[in-house]
Parts: structure tokens; C-alpha cells; sequence
């Protein structure tokens, strides 16, 4: 069976090879399309301008021609090939870390909207799809203080389309193995000063097929260990995604651009984590409405303004008594959350000479959740063991609520043509509100300076260096989880960011960059076991996370592009006498091959190798993973000719060795393919 499949994906690729020459373009290079729809409302630092904040830390922008170049159809498949980044499954979803830091400590933003679930303060990056993403920006280290609290580990931010010049109509059709089947609609157009944009998007799966070669009995993941996997397809990773986006601009004259964004998301999906936990998604929706808005007064000063809502709501089921009615943990029957967080945000710009451009910034958000589980006699027998009663049926309702604000000021200072400074302050409060059944802590203030320097040796060679203090509050869960072990009584954590790096463009082939990273970490919010077994949290006195990332583009011709990167991280967690911090790779390497045939047949493979991660395995010891290295490839042929101009057809093959590799998360998926039509009029 394993050969019928992959003669099978061989023998698509060779037709599409061999029929490739009939759509032939006239010109003999094909250049790489672009996207010119960038929201730019949607982003708070413009990277576009390239100022000195972000030149003085690393930021890395993936393109929609990158994502749909690499296959990739949620945000999590799409940041994990990025350098600094890894995305690893958790007890609900795919989260990413940057630079060794957590999402708990990282920032994430749809359009410039803080995207996340106010009693985690995360968000399952596999439940965003790619249908409507323009580009994605990743800012590390000592970013800027415009972007608000919480930017420990960096800055995430989604910035989806907008209409451009020219009306657009894309639909793609696309299916796969397991029952994968994807569906997209992209339309966009601009009247006068008047321009809208939609996408709707449909994707489904019966799940996530394991490799040829998964042992069941391998005692990390087989049968009998925590993962409790048997191979085929793997438990519960099955899901349903629905999206919309939707977006209103008005454009009066080139000083004023306002906007009216409606982003939406509603999904179905099981969670394959531990056998421990048969958990599924019967509900989870999350919708944000953000009304933006800028405009330049005169030459010296313009001002941004954004006013957003975002509504979050899941109902987790254990469906453990379906499988086994005697070793499923019923932690509850249903857990159900009801969040919504709403904001502000406003920055000013004041250029009041040529060497110095200064700007102003505030930021509000309320998180507020409410959350109720419903408990069977199992699940209240279990859960009165922790320290408080539980009855059969649906617990009282739980509210927590929290308001956070920034006032921040940034300049940027030139005081000769090629050197930038960079100095910037953002004083931040955490103000908890409500707390079921639980003091409100006191509110918790922080200041965080940060200087960068920014220094152009030549044209073509730039060196960078910046250090700042970054705080991340605790989020509510840690301070008032009764289920985790909240502790009200956590301090903020902090971490002092250092990088230096260096760019140069090499020649017209090669371009490259390199960048030194350490983090001085202090009382790091992290979670343990006591003698009973009951997890809670509390502060760890200290971490360090250093490493290295290096980055090299290459354009040996118009048609053949190359890009690669590497990122060397090492942790130490002091509680556990300096080892490493878990699920934290020593050594990731990415590099993507890109060629462009004269007949319009584009193809791309990528290749990524991880290693040096380390986890606490199934019989309690501290050890290393197998490293392990993944292909995928894409080939899409344009065939302009016989349809509409740039439709194309595609098909796309991961992990094309069918290579067998498990993470903390369990074991990975192994080959599968996905092929489909896109038409564009």
C-alpha cells in the first residue's frame, strides 16, 4: 500500500511536469508574484519604512507568496519554518515559542488587535488559517514599546488583505489524503475612495495520518505510554475550519485611511494530546470588529488611532468514556469559556526636525472570561480532591477580569546620516479586577527602558545592537486557576533582552545576516507538582536563553531562488541545576529551493532539520529526542493559457520521506499531499 501511494504522487508530478510545456509562457523567465494588498491600518510599527526600532532588533516578515509557497494553510505550519520559531501541540492547541520564550509571553495581534483567550492569555495558532493573510511579521528581542505590555518573548502580528488598485476574484479547490478538503474565496475591490475585501474559507479532515513506519509499541508514544497511539490516523486530530474576513477602507486623499475589519473564525476539532485527556472542540469561535483609523495633520505631525473588540468562546467535551470507561481522567464533562477582551490604542508623531522623529503611544485592553464546567460523579469525585468541593451537574459560573494599560514614548534620533539611536520608555500596569471566590490582587506596575543603535558602515553593510527590559504580568489562570494551581501571589516576570547583529549584501547573488541573542531572565513564571501531585505555580528565581540566528537569501538567477536559515539556542533553567529548558531545540536549520521554468512550472522544496530538544520521557528521565529532518515539496503550473490569467493548478507533498519523528506533543504526522486548482479573474 505504501508504494501504490507514493507511485501514485509520483506519477501526478510527472504528468504535471510533462504537460507543463503546453501552457508555455512567451517570456523565457517568469518572475515571482507579489502581493500588493498589505492592510497596512493593520500593522502598529509600519515595516514597510524600516525604522530604526526595527532595524536595531531582528524582524521577519513572511509574504502570502511565502506561505503559499511553503503549503502552509494555518499560522502555526506557517511561523514554524521561520528562524528563532518553533511550534510544538499542547493540551489545546499548536502554540509557538520565540527565542526559547512561550506564547504565555508572547504577543500576538490580528491586524494590530491583541488576538488571544483572556484566561490563558494564548491562542491556538492552528484554528487561524491562511486564507486571508497578507503577510506575517515576527519581531524578536527589544521590540518596540509602541506595541503595549506583554512583548517578553516578541510580537506576532497577522496583518491580512485589503483591496488593492486592481479588482480581484481568487477560488481554490483543493483536496488531499484522509478526507482533507480545502475551499477559498478571495474578493476585493476599490470604488473611488471606497474599497472592501472578503474571504471565506473552508477546510476539513478525518485527521492526521501517522508514518509507515510509527511503532505502536515504542513505550514514549505507542500503546500503553501517555500518547497511548496504535498508528493509522492519530486520535482525535480531526477538525473543521470556517473563516471569514472582511474589511471596509476609505481612502479620501493620500493623508487620511480609515478602516472597518471584521475577522472571524469558527471550528470544530479534536485535541491529540495525552490518552489521559479525550478532549474535543465541540465549539470554538472567535470573531474581532476593529475600527482604524490615521492621518497626517501637516509635515511634522500624524496621529493613529484604533478602537477593537474581540469575542472568544470554546466548549472543550472529555470524550474519554467513549474510548475506555475505566482509565479516562475525568477532569470534567464540559468546560465551557465565555471571554471578550476590548481596547484602545493611540499613537502620535511628532517630527519636529530632520534628525529626530518622536512618537507617543497608549494602549488599554480589558480581559474579562466567565467560565462554567459541567461534572459527572467521576469528574466531582476527582476534582474534590483538590482542595474544594465539587458536586455533580454544572459549577457555579466563574468571572475573572482584568485591565492592562501602556503609555509609551520613542525617539528615534539621526544625529549623523548613517547612525540611528533608538531610545525608548514604556511605563505599564496590570490591574486585576474581579476574581471568583479569590482576593483581587493589587495592581502591578513596571518600567521598561530600551536603547537601540543602529550603524550603516557602507551601503551594503549595517550593524545593529539594542538591550531593554521587558515585563510579562501574569495572566489570570496562573494567579486564580483552582484546577492549575493558580497563585495569587506570583510576581511579574522579566527578562533583560540583549542582540547584536550585522546584514550585508555579499553581491547581486548573496544577502545575509546574523544576530546574538541573550536573555537575562527573573522570576520566570513556571508550574510544578507537589507531594500530591497537584500542579500550581509559582516564580523561578532565574533563567538564561542565548543563541544565534543566521539568515542568507540567495537569487542565482531570475528563475532560481534560494533562502536559508539557522538558529542555535541554548537554555538553562535554574531550578533543575542549570538544564535545559523542555521542548526548547538546541539546533534548527531551514533551507527553501525555489526555480521557476520558462513554461510557467514553479517548484519549491524545503528541507528542516531539529535537534537537541529535550524532554522528560515516559519513565520520568530527563533525555534527549531523535533529531529528525523533513522535505516537502510544491509545484504549481500556471496555465493562464486555456483559463483565466494566473490561475494554476498545485500539488503539494510534506514530509515526502514519510519520516517517522515524535516531539513533547506526541508523534507527528508523516506523508501527506494536498492538490487543487486556483483561478483568479
Amino acid at each position: 500500500m505504501r508504494n501504490i501511494k507514493l507511485g501514485f504522487l509520483i506519477s501526478i508530478i510527472l504528468i504535471l511536469t510533462c504537460i507543463s510545456p503546453i501552457f508555455a509562457e512567451d517570456s523565457a523567465n517568469v518572475e515571482k508574484k507579489t502581493d500588493d494588498n498589505v492592510f497596512t491600518l493593520g500593522e502598529v510599527v509600519v515595516t514597510a519604512d524600516k525604522p530604526g526600532v526595527n532595524l536595531a532588533t531582528t524582524v521577519t516578515e513572511l509574504s502570502s507568496d511565502d506561505i503559499t509557497a511553503t503549503g502552509a494553510s494555518t499560522v502555526a505550519e506557517a511561523l514554524d519554518d521561520m528562524p528563532g520559531v518553533d511550534v510544538q501541540n499542547g493540551a489545546k492547541g499548536y502554540y509557538v515559542s520565540i527565542r526559547g520564550f512561550d506564547q504565555t509571553d508572547t504577543k500576538v495581534l490580528i491586524d494590530g488587535v491583541p488576538a488571544h483567550e483572556s484566561y490563558f492569555g494564548t491562542l491556538d495558532l492552528s484554528m487561524l488559517t491562511t486564507e486571508a493573510i497578507s503577510k506575517i511579521t515576527v519581531t524578536k528581542g527589544a521590540s518596540s514599546v509602541l506595541y503595549g505590555a506583554n512583548t517578553m518573548g516578541g510580537v506576532i502580528n497577522i496583518v491580512t488583505k485589503k483591496a488593492g488598485k486592481e479588482p480581484v476574484t481568487t477560488v481554490t479547490t483543493s483536496f488531499g489524503n484522509d478526507g482533507a478538503a480545502e475551499y477559498v474565496l478571495n474578493h476585493g475591490q476599490t470604488i473611488g475612495a471606497f474599497n472592501y475585501w472578503l474571504t471565506y474559507g473552508y477546510q476539513t479532515s478525518d485527521g492526521i495520518r501517522l508514518s509507515d513506519d510509527f511503532n505502536s509499541s515504542d513505550p514514549n508514544v505507542g500503546i500503553g505510554s501517555s500518547y497511548n497511539e496504535d498508528g493509522d490516523v492519530r486520535d482525535l486530530s480531526d477538525y473543521i475550519k470556517r473563516s471569514v474576513n472582511a474589511k471596509v477602507g476609505y481612502d479620501p486623499n493620500e493623508d487620511t485611511s480609515m478602516s472597518l475589519s471584521f475577522d472571524y473564525h469558527n471550528n470544530e476539532r479534536g485535541v491529540p494530546t495525552f490518552s489521559s485527556r479525550y478532549w474535543r472542540f465541540i465549539k470554538w469561535d472567535q470573531w474581532q470588529i476593529n475600527l482604524a483609523g490615521e492621518h497626517k495633520f501637516n509635515d511634522v505631525f500624524s496621529a493613529k488611532a484604533r478602537l477593537f473588540y474581540v469575542k472568544h468562546d470554546d466548549s472543550l467535551e472529555d470524550v474519554g468514556w467513549d474510548d475506555d470507561h475505566t482509565t479516562a481522567k475525568k477532569w470534567f464533562e464540559q468546560s465551557s469559556y465565555d471571554d471578550y477582551s476590548q481596547g484602545a490604542e493611540l499613537q502620535g508623531a511628532i517630527n519636529l526636525s530632520k534628525w529626530s522623529s518622536f512618537k507617543l503611544g497608549f494602549n488599554y485592553l480589558k480581559d474579562n472570561n466567565k467560565q462554567q464546567d459541567y461534572y459527572d460523579a467521576t469528574a466531582a469525585a476527582t476534582n474534590s480532591t483538590k482542595k474544594y468541593t465539587a458536586q455533580v451537574g454544572f459549577q457555579p459560573e466563574q468571572e475573572y477580569e482584568a485591565d492592562t494599560y501602556t503609555w509609551a514614548v520613542e525617539d528615534e534620533i539621526k544625529p549623523i546620516k548613517n547612525l540611528s539611536i533608538v531610545l525608548g520608555m514604556s511605563y505599564d500596569q496590570f490591574k486585576p479586577i474581579k476574581a471568583y471566590n479569590v482576593s483581587v490582587q493589587d495592581t502591578i506596575k513596571a518600567v521598561n527602558p530600551q536603547l537601540g543603535v543602529v550603524f550603516d558602515v557602507t551601503s551594503d553593510t549595517s550593524l545593529h545592537a539594542s538591550v531593554g527590559k521587558k515585563t510579562r504580568f501574569p495572566h489570570l489562570k496562573e494567579l486564580y486557576s483552582k484546577m492549575a494551581g493558580g497563585n495569587p501571589d506570583l510576581d511579574p516576570q522579566k527578562t533583560i533582552a540583549y542582540e547584536v547583529g550585522a546584514s550585508h549584501k555579499f553581491n547581486n547573488i548573496f544577502n545575509g545576516s546574523v544576530a546574538y541573542f541573550y536573555n537575562d531572565i527573573s522570576d520566570l513564571i513556571t508550574s510544578a507538582k507537589d507531594a500530591n501531585k497537584n500542579t500550581y505555580y509559582y516564580n523561578l528565581n532565574k533563567a538564561i536563553i542565548k543563541g544565534i540566528e543566521a539568515d542568507l537569501d540567495m537569487k542565482f538567477t531570475d528563475s532560481f531562488l534560494a533562502k536559508a536559515n539557522y538558529t542555535y539556542m541554548s537554555t538553562e533553567d535554574d531550578a533543575n541545576e542549570g538544564r535545559e529548558l523542555e521542548g526548547k531545540p538546541e539546533h534548527k536549520l531551514y533551507l527553501d529551493l525555489q526555480y521557476v521554468a520558462p513554461f510557467g512550472l514553479t517548484s519549491t522544496l524545503q528541507a528542516s532539520y531539529t535537534g537537541g530538544e529535550y524532554w522528560e520521557n515516559y519513565d520520568g528521565n530527563w533525555t534527549e529526542l531523535p533529531s529528525f529532518t523533513i522535505f516537502n515539496v510544491r509545484l504549481s503550473q500556471d496555465i493562464g493559457k486555456i483559463l483565466l490569467k494566473d490561475s494554476e493548478l498545485f500539488l503539494q507533498v510534506k514530509n515526502i520521506t514519510d519520516k517517522y519523528y515524535y516531539e513533547t506533543s506526541g508523534p507527528e504526522a508523516g506523508r501527506s499531499f494536498l492538490a487543487g486548482l486556483t483561478i483568479k479573474f
